[in-house]
């Protein structure tokens, strides 16, 4: 028999496996981060490559060899490497060249999981 006047102890704070927990899930979400972070900085540096070509003089007027050098040329620059010439098309018409950047980005996650970053870019560079 319990005695008049005792209390039981409320707990308070996690146990063991709700801070197991927690930290699987931070880790999951750490390594994660870790492996998609390259792809995303890699996005946003080909966003810039392609945005600061609408700067170039006479972009226009240079053919279409020419215009893929610059490209490539900013892409070493900036070590931009898991993209090909097979990934852009340059269409001029008029005064109006148009870079298209179509690829995917295929990344192991882990095991046989992968992440597949679709990308879909189109540049619109007018005569200046």
């Amino acid at each position: 028999m319990l005695k008049q006047g005792f209390k039981y102890k409320q707990q308070k704070g996690f146990t063991l496996v709700g801070w197991l927990v927690v930290i699987v899930i931070f880790f999951f979400f750490a390594y994660l981060a870790m492996v998609v972070t390259p792809a995303v900085i890699s996005n946003h540096t080909t966003n810039r490559i392609l945005e600061s070509l609408k700067e170039e003089p006479g972009i226009t007027q240079k053919s279409k060899r020419d215009i893929w050098k610059l490209v490539e040329n900013r892409m070493i620059v900036n070590q931009v490497d898991n993209l090909t010439r097979d990934d852009f098309d340059i269409v001029k018409e008029n005064n109006v060249v148009t870079i298209y950047l179509e690829y995917d980005d295929k990344i192991k996650f882990m095991g046989n999981v992968y992440i597949l970053i679709e990308r879909d870019k189109s540049v619109e560079l007018v005569r200046n």
